[in-house]
């Protein structure tokens, strides 16, 4: 059956995934491998949390011609957690 979107593959935990720094030859950090993914979204939605935070703040200490654009930092980080936010409703509907 040919599907019309992809569908991932059926995983439930991380892998090791090194940070890249192009400064560097060597990763300073490393995402440790079987994070429960449900765990792994919602730390990634409380970092995203957090960079809202120093979005908003950002936005709202700006000189008036950067506001726009610390305001649409601010957006994109909602995005992007509001899509967290549904994968991990999603998972927990998901039976173990």
């Amino acid at each position: 059956m040919i599907r019309s979107t992809p569908h991932p593959p059926q995983t439930s935990a991380t892998q090791k995934s090194p940070f890249e720094n192009p400064l560097h030859d060597h990763p300073l950090f490393t995402l440790r491998p079987n994070i429960k993914i449900e765990d792994a979204l919602a730390a990634a939605s409380d970092y995203l949390t957090s960079a809202r935070a120093t979005a908003y703040e950002t936005a709202d200490n700006s000189t008036p011609e950067f506001r726009p654009l610390a305001r649409a930092v601010v957006h994109q980080i909602e995005s992007v957690q509001a899509l967290i936010e549904a994968c991990i409703g999603r998972l927990e509907e998901q039976p173990d």
